[in-house]
Protein backbone atom coordinates (compact mmCIF):
# COMPACT_ATOMS: atom_id res chain seq x y z
CA UNK A 1 0.00 0.00 0.00
CA UNK A 2 2.98 2.77 1.17
CA UNK A 3 4.64 2.06 -2.08
CA UNK A 4 1.93 2.89 -4.29
CA UNK A 5 0.79 5.79 -2.35
CA UNK A 6 4.63 7.20 -2.56
CA UNK A 7 4.62 6.72 -6.98
CA UNK A 8 1.67 8.48 -7.59
CA UNK A 9 2.89 11.28 -5.79
CA UNK A 10 6.07 11.52 -7.95
CA UNK A 11 4.32 11.39 -10.56
CA UNK A 12 2.23 14.36 -9.75
CA UNK A 13 5.36 16.41 -8.73
CA UNK A 14 7.11 15.67 -12.27
CA UNK A 15 4.15 16.67 -14.05
CA UNK A 16 3.65 20.17 -12.25
CA UNK A 17 7.24 20.82 -12.46
CA UNK A 18 6.91 20.46 -16.32
CA UNK A 19 3.69 23.09 -16.67
CA UNK A 20 4.47 26.90 -15.58
CA UNK A 21 2.28 30.00 -14.68
CA UNK A 22 -1.83 29.52 -15.06
CA UNK A 23 -1.55 26.70 -16.95
CA UNK A 24 -0.15 24.80 -14.26
CA UNK A 25 -2.08 26.03 -11.84
CA UNK A 26 -5.15 24.92 -14.35
CA UNK A 27 -4.02 21.35 -14.93
CA UNK A 28 -3.18 20.79 -11.20
CA UNK A 29 -6.84 21.98 -10.71
CA UNK A 30 -8.09 19.72 -13.27
CA UNK A 31 -6.20 16.83 -11.97
CA UNK A 32 -6.21 16.24 -8.37
CA UNK A 33 -10.28 17.55 -8.21
CA UNK A 34 -11.37 14.14 -7.96
CA UNK A 35 -9.31 12.79 -5.64
CA UNK A 36 -9.84 16.36 -3.44
CA UNK A 37 -13.27 17.20 -4.23
CA UNK A 38 -15.23 13.86 -4.36
CA UNK A 39 -19.17 14.02 -4.65
CA UNK A 40 -19.58 14.02 -0.46
CA UNK A 41 -21.89 11.17 0.74
CA UNK A 42 -24.58 13.33 1.87
CA UNK A 43 -25.29 13.42 -1.75
CA UNK A 44 -25.48 10.16 -2.97
CA UNK A 45 -29.15 8.43 -2.86
CA UNK A 46 -29.75 6.41 0.07
CA UNK A 47 -32.99 4.81 1.77
CA UNK A 48 -35.03 7.08 4.36
CA UNK A 49 -34.24 5.55 8.38
CA UNK A 50 -36.53 2.94 10.03
CA UNK A 51 -38.42 2.76 13.25
CA UNK A 52 -38.34 -0.28 15.18
CA UNK A 53 -42.00 -1.32 14.98
CA UNK A 54 -42.41 -2.45 19.19
CA UNK A 55 -44.96 -4.76 18.27
CA UNK A 56 -42.90 -7.09 15.88
CA UNK A 57 -40.39 -9.71 17.00
CA UNK A 58 -37.82 -8.39 14.79
CA UNK A 59 -37.46 -5.22 12.80
CA UNK A 60 -36.26 -5.39 9.85
CA UNK A 61 -33.92 -2.54 7.87
CA UNK A 62 -36.00 0.40 6.44
CA UNK A 63 -39.09 -1.06 7.24
CA UNK A 64 -42.20 1.66 7.36
CA UNK A 65 -41.14 5.56 7.12
CA UNK A 66 -42.17 7.58 4.29
CA UNK A 67 -39.26 9.79 2.38
CA UNK A 68 -39.87 13.52 3.11
CA UNK A 69 -41.58 14.34 -0.39
CA UNK A 70 -44.31 12.01 -0.23
CA UNK A 71 -42.88 9.21 -2.64
CA UNK A 72 -42.76 5.37 -1.54
CA UNK A 73 -39.39 4.03 -0.60
CA UNK A 74 -38.04 0.55 0.66
CA UNK A 75 -39.74 1.07 3.67
CA UNK A 76 -42.63 0.56 2.17
CA UNK A 77 -41.69 -3.26 2.58
CA UNK A 78 -44.07 -4.31 5.45
CA UNK A 79 -41.91 -6.01 8.97
CA UNK A 80 -41.16 -9.16 8.45
CA UNK A 81 -41.47 -11.99 11.45
CA UNK A 82 -39.20 -14.71 11.76
CA UNK A 83 -40.39 -17.25 14.59
CA UNK A 84 -38.37 -18.49 17.22
CA UNK A 85 -36.51 -21.75 16.29
CA UNK A 86 -35.61 -23.92 19.32
CA UNK A 87 -32.61 -26.55 17.88
CA UNK A 88 -33.03 -28.69 20.58
CA UNK A 89 -36.41 -29.73 19.87
CA UNK A 90 -36.77 -33.15 19.73
CA UNK A 91 -38.70 -33.01 15.93
CA UNK A 92 -36.15 -30.48 14.62
CA UNK A 93 -34.35 -31.73 11.94
CA UNK A 94 -30.79 -30.19 13.28
CA UNK A 95 -29.78 -30.49 17.20
CA UNK A 96 -26.65 -29.64 16.96
CA UNK A 97 -25.51 -27.97 19.72
CA UNK A 98 -27.44 -29.78 22.28
CA UNK A 99 -26.34 -31.32 24.93
CA UNK A 100 -29.59 -33.13 25.87
CA UNK A 101 -29.42 -34.58 22.42
CA UNK A 102 -26.20 -36.49 23.15
CA UNK A 103 -25.99 -39.92 24.80
CA UNK A 104 -22.78 -39.73 26.82
CA UNK A 105 -23.32 -43.08 28.63
CA UNK A 106 -23.93 -44.75 24.86
CA UNK A 107 -20.11 -42.40 23.88
CA UNK A 108 -18.43 -43.36 26.93
CA UNK A 109 -19.25 -47.39 26.30
CA UNK A 110 -18.64 -47.14 22.67
CA UNK A 111 -15.06 -45.99 23.52
CA UNK A 112 -14.58 -48.72 26.20
CA UNK A 113 -14.43 -51.65 23.65
CA UNK A 114 -15.52 -55.52 23.29
CA UNK A 115 -16.32 -55.24 26.82
CA UNK A 116 -18.01 -51.88 26.59
CA UNK A 117 -20.22 -53.14 23.12
CA UNK A 118 -21.01 -55.87 25.63
CA UNK A 119 -22.80 -53.36 28.51
CA UNK A 120 -24.10 -51.17 25.91
CA UNK A 121 -25.89 -54.20 24.66
CA UNK A 122 -27.15 -55.27 27.94
CA UNK A 123 -28.19 -51.68 28.57
CA UNK A 124 -30.31 -51.65 25.73
CA UNK A 125 -32.22 -54.86 26.14
CA UNK A 126 -32.98 -53.27 29.67
CA UNK A 127 -34.16 -50.05 28.50
CA UNK A 128 -36.31 -51.80 26.09
CA UNK A 129 -37.65 -53.82 29.00
CA UNK A 130 -38.19 -50.76 31.21
CA UNK A 131 -39.79 -48.41 28.44
CA UNK A 132 -42.51 -51.05 27.85
CA UNK A 133 -45.72 -52.15 30.00
CA UNK A 134 -44.91 -55.50 31.81
CA UNK A 135 -44.87 -56.89 35.35
CA UNK A 136 -40.86 -56.32 35.66
CA UNK A 137 -41.29 -52.63 34.55
CA UNK A 138 -44.13 -52.01 37.26
CA UNK A 139 -42.55 -53.97 39.64
CA UNK A 140 -39.26 -51.33 39.51
CA UNK A 141 -42.13 -48.49 39.39
CA UNK A 142 -43.43 -49.26 43.29
CA UNK A 143 -40.25 -47.08 43.72
CA UNK A 144 -39.62 -45.21 40.97
CA UNK A 145 -42.07 -44.10 39.14
CA UNK A 146 -39.72 -43.99 35.76
CA UNK A 147 -37.09 -46.72 36.13
CA UNK A 148 -36.28 -46.05 32.54
CA UNK A 149 -35.26 -42.29 32.72
CA UNK A 150 -33.35 -43.15 36.01
CA UNK A 151 -31.28 -46.29 34.36
CA UNK A 152 -30.45 -44.15 31.65
CA UNK A 153 -28.95 -41.75 33.32
CA UNK A 154 -26.55 -44.69 35.35
CA UNK A 155 -22.95 -45.03 34.09
CA UNK A 156 -20.53 -47.70 34.01
CA UNK A 157 -16.84 -48.27 35.09
CA UNK A 158 -14.80 -51.67 34.83
CA UNK A 159 -13.05 -53.05 37.86
CA UNK A 160 -9.82 -54.75 36.37
CA UNK A 161 -8.56 -55.92 39.42
CA UNK A 162 -11.51 -57.54 40.91
CA UNK A 163 -11.81 -61.03 42.16
CA UNK A 164 -10.76 -63.22 39.20
CA UNK A 165 -11.11 -67.01 41.00
CA UNK A 166 -13.66 -68.84 42.75
CA UNK A 167 -12.33 -69.19 46.50
CA UNK A 168 -12.80 -72.29 48.27
CA UNK A 169 -13.15 -72.23 51.91
CA UNK A 170 -13.99 -74.88 54.28
CA UNK A 171 -16.31 -74.42 57.56
CA UNK A 172 -15.90 -77.40 59.75
CA UNK A 173 -16.91 -80.64 57.05
CA UNK A 174 -18.21 -77.99 54.66
CA UNK A 175 -17.01 -76.45 51.66
CA UNK A 176 -17.48 -73.05 50.72
CA UNK A 177 -17.16 -71.29 47.33
CA UNK A 178 -17.10 -67.61 46.79
CA UNK A 179 -17.26 -66.66 43.40
CA UNK A 180 -16.38 -63.04 41.88
CA UNK A 181 -18.33 -61.06 42.51
CA UNK A 182 -20.34 -59.65 39.18
CA UNK A 183 -21.20 -56.19 39.79
CA UNK A 184 -21.68 -53.46 42.12
CA UNK A 185 -23.34 -50.01 43.23
CA UNK A 186 -24.13 -48.04 46.18
CA UNK A 187 -27.06 -48.72 47.91
CA UNK A 188 -30.27 -46.11 47.12
CA UNK A 189 -27.35 -43.82 45.58
CA UNK A 190 -30.31 -42.61 42.57
CA UNK A 191 -29.61 -41.16 39.33
CA UNK A 192 -26.39 -40.44 37.97
CA UNK A 193 -24.04 -42.82 39.82
CA UNK A 194 -21.82 -45.36 38.66
CA UNK A 195 -22.33 -49.44 38.10
CA UNK A 196 -18.70 -51.09 38.59
CA UNK A 197 -18.84 -54.03 36.54
CA UNK A 198 -15.60 -56.83 37.73
CA UNK A 199 -13.72 -57.39 34.37
CA UNK A 200 -13.20 -60.94 35.89
CA UNK A 201 -16.21 -62.12 36.82
CA UNK A 202 -19.68 -63.71 34.87
CA UNK A 203 -20.33 -60.46 33.00
CA UNK A 204 -18.06 -61.63 30.93
CA UNK A 205 -16.53 -64.99 31.88
CA UNK A 206 -18.32 -68.45 31.84
CA UNK A 207 -15.45 -70.00 33.50
CA UNK A 208 -13.23 -69.06 36.66
CA UNK A 209 -10.47 -71.40 38.57
CA UNK A 210 -10.87 -72.55 41.69
CA UNK A 211 -8.63 -71.72 44.71
CA UNK A 212 -8.42 -73.18 48.16
CA UNK A 213 -8.34 -70.68 51.03
CA UNK A 214 -4.93 -72.26 52.87
CA UNK A 215 -4.97 -70.48 56.55
CA UNK A 216 -1.51 -70.69 57.04
CA UNK A 217 -0.71 -68.64 54.27
CA UNK A 218 1.60 -69.94 51.55
CA UNK A 219 1.40 -70.19 47.72
CA UNK A 220 -2.51 -70.11 46.25
CA UNK A 221 -3.80 -73.69 44.48
CA UNK A 222 -5.17 -73.56 41.54
CA UNK A 223 -7.70 -76.91 41.97
CA UNK A 224 -10.12 -77.02 39.53
CA UNK A 225 -12.46 -74.65 37.16
CA UNK A 226 -16.01 -74.11 37.98
CA UNK A 227 -18.88 -72.13 35.85
CA UNK A 228 -19.96 -68.60 36.74
CA UNK A 229 -23.77 -68.36 36.88
CA UNK A 230 -25.86 -65.12 37.41
CA UNK A 231 -29.22 -66.76 38.46
CA UNK A 232 -29.50 -70.00 36.11
CA UNK A 233 -27.69 -68.25 33.21
CA UNK A 234 -24.44 -69.03 32.53
CA UNK A 235 -21.68 -66.08 32.66
CA UNK A 236 -20.76 -63.81 29.25
CA UNK A 237 -24.38 -64.52 28.37
CA UNK A 238 -26.64 -61.72 27.24
CA UNK A 239 -28.99 -63.33 29.83
CA UNK A 240 -26.98 -62.63 32.80
CA UNK A 241 -25.70 -59.52 31.59
CA UNK A 242 -29.36 -58.15 31.66
CA UNK A 243 -29.94 -59.40 34.29
CA UNK A 244 -27.02 -57.94 36.30
CA UNK A 245 -27.95 -54.69 35.17
CA UNK A 246 -31.48 -55.56 36.45
CA UNK A 247 -30.08 -56.53 39.64
CA UNK A 248 -27.92 -53.20 40.07
CA UNK A 249 -30.66 -50.69 39.21
CA UNK A 250 -32.62 -52.52 42.33
CA UNK A 251 -29.99 -51.64 45.00
CA UNK A 252 -30.33 -48.22 42.83
CA UNK A 253 -33.20 -47.53 43.47
CA UNK A 254 -33.48 -49.70 46.78
CA UNK A 255 -36.01 -51.83 45.52
CA UNK A 256 -33.22 -54.93 46.72
CA UNK A 257 -31.68 -55.14 50.09
CA UNK A 258 -28.18 -54.37 50.49
CA UNK A 259 -25.90 -57.65 49.84
CA UNK A 260 -22.63 -56.49 50.03
CA UNK A 261 -20.04 -59.21 50.85
CA UNK A 262 -23.00 -61.61 49.99
CA UNK A 263 -23.32 -62.29 53.45
CA UNK A 264 -25.71 -65.12 54.04
CA UNK A 265 -26.25 -65.53 49.91
CA UNK A 266 -28.56 -61.89 49.99
CA UNK A 267 -27.19 -61.63 46.72
CA UNK A 268 -28.67 -64.91 44.88
CA UNK A 269 -32.00 -64.17 47.11
CA UNK A 270 -31.83 -60.83 45.48
CA UNK A 271 -31.52 -62.07 41.80
CA UNK A 272 -34.05 -64.74 42.94
CA UNK A 273 -36.41 -62.05 43.62
CA UNK A 274 -35.70 -59.95 40.18
CA UNK A 275 -36.31 -63.27 38.09
CA UNK A 276 -39.47 -63.19 40.23
CA UNK A 277 -41.03 -60.48 38.30
CA UNK A 278 -38.47 -60.01 34.90
CA UNK A 279 -37.56 -63.48 33.80
CA UNK A 280 -39.97 -62.99 30.86
CA UNK A 281 -38.90 -59.75 29.57
CA UNK A 282 -35.80 -60.80 30.19
CA UNK A 283 -35.28 -63.99 28.16
CA UNK A 284 -37.88 -62.08 25.55
CA UNK A 285 -35.54 -59.30 24.94
CA UNK A 286 -32.27 -61.42 24.62
CA UNK A 287 -34.27 -63.34 21.98
CA UNK A 288 -35.48 -60.35 19.87
CA UNK A 289 -32.26 -59.24 19.75
CA UNK A 290 -31.04 -62.15 18.72
CA UNK A 291 -33.11 -61.93 16.01
CA UNK A 292 -32.03 -58.66 15.25
CA UNK A 293 -28.59 -59.55 15.26
CA UNK A 294 -28.78 -62.47 12.52
CA UNK A 295 -30.69 -60.51 10.58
Amino acid sequence: MYSATWSIRAVVLVFVLGLSGSEARAQITKFIRPAADPLPLTKLPRPAPCLKDPGSAVAVANAATPSPDGLSSSCDIPPVTVPTVNPCNPSSPVRMGCIGSRDLVRENLTAMGKEGQKILRARERVLEILETGNACTAWFQEKDSNPAATFRTLSFTLDSKGQEYVLETRDGSLDMLQSPYVARVFQDSGTYTEITINRNGAFFFPMAAVVKDRKEGGRLNFESTRALKVGPYWGNSPSAQVLTLLHELGHVIDRLPADGGDQEGKSAQNTSEVLRYCRAEVESSVRRGTLSANR
